[in-house]
């Protein structure tokens, strides 16, 4: 056991001996061996021992010429590796043996090395990518290089500023420490393996308080290169988006509370709604009206982009002035509003669409009186769809880019025109349909107690409309009747009222509650509306407060619809 031991230990000192006091061997010739002055030169090998401040390395240049000899100091990295740098005023340009001087021991590097003049290897920029660098994580930006002749080694590539004069360069260890703590101080270099001398990773470049358009050159050495413009951006892509969006915001907030403070909010079947429904509300209907909704779509879509390319141009690409209105805008814009004043004029003409149920609802905006209709339809999926394409078209370009807003094509602008004249069309060429703008309800009486009538004021109401009570469909004559109070002047359809006066047969079903009647002309559009037999709630439809029957002489009022304090209103 004794004997092992001491094998053992003998062979172990014998290698770990071999291993301290091994010869230093170079494997490989200069990794650059056609140079220009300026730049740095990697040797690799083995066993290069770490120098004390006595054996710093010395490298050798001999350029074959008696007696001349160039001497240049040699800096230890590791043991497989070591570095020299040619400096631009001492070295010749010519061709050179490699020698270098280790602890006392002169060795030969493999290879020769060619010094060139700058001009042999002219440093060219192809491209600065991308034109406009965003602010990033770092207090800089980041952006890329592409060229000819860069330095391999990113730390002999010098970064210019036309005007300003070169930018301070963090050296290899700041940068590789700054790689994996994601934390730059300085701007660093960077080149991929297999891009040496064709493109350089700029992190962290920094940005002057009034930087805007810059141009950018590399030296290497005395070599300098042309000039490429970059765009440094005050804000990020992400920043102009929401800068956008705080500026509509503010916009529409100011218009909602202009409204909020002049309109008020609106009661309709015992239901609250607020100043906003006031943008798309048709009062003579109380239904969400179409031609309201394109134009202020359009009108919002349209001042959004706006918004956003001005700041666009103004935070990005430092472009100080309002944008171009670009081509098919004002015809949108004439195409929108057109369609709103002609609506406006076709139901003051023709009369107002049905109201359909008691409440709004987006369904308004296909349907007329409840009915779903095509160019309704039509009408609002292809506003739809133009304001979606456009916003979309908007918010994908790069906004180092975006110069103007997305041209709106003539073709698109004959669709929507067509759209927009087969939505008048259909209003001009329909009928109207019923609306219900006050509600009287007289309580059975004790010759009649199966009998509850009730007399309904407003226009399109036709004397042989079907009636509804909550979802029942009533059979004339079994269960209801109309008989026609005042007939409607200059009426589209010669059985249209004014005023009709419905009895419902059985009312001992109504007696209790509230309930819904809906009157449903032959052509498929209704009116719906709240009532109660209770005589305690009075009140009126769409604030008429009296009715005033074609056989009267005075005055009748009107039962409530809803409760004390609400308002029935009008819906079509």
């Amino acid at each position: 056991m004794r004997y092992r031991f001491g094998t053992w230990l003998v062979l172990f000192l014998a290698l770990h001996a071999g291993a301290v006091f091994a010869e230093p061997v170079i494997s490989s010739t200069p990794d650059l061996p056609e140079i220009i002055r300026g730049q740095e030169v990697t040797v690799h090998g083995q066993g290069f021992p770490k120098p004390d401040d006595k054996g710093a390395y010395e490298v050798f240049l001999s350029s074959g010429k008696l007696g001349e000899r160039i001497m240049l100091p040699a800096k230890w990295v590791d043991a497989n590796t070591f570095t020299f740098a040619l400096p631009p005023d001492k070295v010749p340009t010519d061709r050179y043996l490699v020698s270098v001087l280790i602890a006392g021991k002169e060795l030969p590097v493999p290879g020769d090395l060619r010094v060139v003049a700058d001009s042999s290897t002219p440093v060219h920029l192809d491209g600065v990518y991308p034109i406009t660098a965003y602010p990033t994580e770092h207090t800089g930006c980041d952006f890329d290089i592409t060229g000819q002749n860069l330095a391999a080694k990113p730390q002999d590539n010098m970064i210019l500023v036309v005007g300003r004069g070169p930018v301070s360069l963090g050296d290899v260890n700041e940068c590789e420490e700054s790689r994996k703590t994601g934390h730059y101080e300085k701007t660093c270099l960077y080149v991929d393996p297999g891009m040496e001398t064709l493109k350089v990773h700029v992190v962290n470049f920094p940005r002057a308080k009034y930087d805007g358009p810059i141009k950018i050159q590399v030296q290497v050495g005395k070599n300098v290169s042309n000039a490429l413009p970059l765009t440094i951006s005050r804000v990020s892509e992400r920043g102009a988006l929401i800068g956008a969006l705080l500026v509509f915001g503010a916009i529409m907030l100011v218009v909602v509370r202009l409204v909020w403070k002049g309109v008020g909010d609106h009661m309709i079947g015992g239901k609250r709604y607020g100043p906003w429904t006031s943008f798309f509300l048709d009062k003579e209907t109380n239904t969400y009206s179409l031609s309201k909704f394109q134009l202020l779509l359009w009108t919002s879509v349209f001042v959004f982009g706006y918004v956003y390319l001005f700041l666009c141009r103004m935070l990005i690409q430092w472009k100080f002035g309002l944008p171009p209105v670009p081509d098919g805008l004002p015809g949108m814009f004439a195409i929108s509003a057109g369609a709103a004043v002609a609506a406006a004029g076709a139901t003051e003409t023709r009369g107002s669409k049905g109201s359909g149920p008691v409440h709004p609802s987006a369904a308004d905006f296909v349907s007329t009186g409840g009915l779903v209709v095509g160019e309704r339809f039509q009408f609002f999926v292809w506003t739809l769809v133009g304001a979606f394409g456009f916003v979309s078209m908007l918010l994908l370009t790069d906004p180092s880019s975006l110069t103007e807003l997305p041209k709106i094509p003539d073709n698109f602008l004959y669709l929507m025109g067509i759209s927009s004249v087969g939505y008048l069309a259909g209003k001009m060429i329909r009928k109207p349909g019923p609306v219900i703008r006050a509600i009287n309800v007289t309580p059975p009486a004790p010759s009649t107690p199966g009998q509850l009538t009730i007399c309904l004021q407003g226009e399109n109401m036709a004397d042989n409309a079907i009636v509804k009570v909550d979802d029942k469909t009533l059979q004339p004559d079994d269960e209801y009747s109309i008989v026609r109070s005042k007939a409607q002047d200059q009426p589209a359809d010669p059985t249209f009222c004014s005023e009709l006066e419905v009895t419902l047969k059985g009312a001992s079903t109504y007696i209790k509650g509230e309930h819904t009647l809906t009157l449903i002309n032959r052509d498929g559009q209704s009116s719906a509306v709240h009532f109660t037999s209770n005589p305690d709630t009075i009140d009126s439809v769409d604030n008429i407060n009296t009715v005033q029957p074609s056989d009267s002489t005075g005055p009748v009022s009107l039962p409530a619809a809803t409760d004390p304090d609400s308002e029935q209103s009008d819906k079509g």
